[in-house]
């Protein structure tokens, strides 16, 4: 019986000891740890969340805080009424030049309607495109647009009246 609560406190102080390391390494999952599987006093597993809460409160605030302005550099000119004028003075006989200003105009844009494409009824492994009412053309035949049976290869049937190949816009 000796042995057996020697074994059980072993295996206390090893599940201790893990949730300790847990929560020193990642205290998300040692936080669950022991607050479910401890039975450490409640004012102990208070204590370790509000150490944990602090540190991690401690780590994150100097992330906040705005980086220190760095003087010199560049100097700001004109950002008051009164503008000094830096550089070679301007010649007095020197004409004054309009600089100019485009008006703003409205462009008009408008609207044009998308042609219906034009329909076409190609075969698999044939080399035509037929028209709806060809004799070649089957409920199971697949329709197309006529620019994409073109470019598929497929040329205009000599049976029927398919649409020529040039009324592609």
């Amino acid at each position: 019986m000796a042995s057996k609560t020697s074994r059980s406190a072993g295996k206390k102080r090893r599940q201790n000891l893990g949730v300790i390391l847990r929560l020193v390494f990642c205290p998300p999952l040692g936080l669950y740890l022991m607050w479910t599987r401890t039975k450490w006093p409640r004012l102990v597993k208070i204590g370790a969340s509000a150490l944990i809460a602090f540190v991690i409160v401690l780590i994150l605030t100097p992330m906040t805080d705005p980086p220190a302005r760095q003087t010199g550099g560049v100097r700001v000119v004109g950002s008051g009424p009164q503008v000094e004028l830096l550089g070679p003075e301007a010649p007095t006989d020197r004409e004054d030049i309009d600089i100019y200003t485009p008006r703003r105009t409205a462009i008009i844009v408008e609207a044009t309607a998308t042609p219906e494409p034009i329909i076409v009824y190609c075969n698999t492994g044939g080399k035509y495109y037929h028209a709806k009412d060809c004799k070649w053309v089957k409920v199971t035949t697949p329709s197309v647009s006529l620019l994409q049976a073109v470019r598929a290869g497929y040329t205009q049937c000599p049976d029927c009246d398919a649409p020529d190949p040039e009324s592609i816009s």
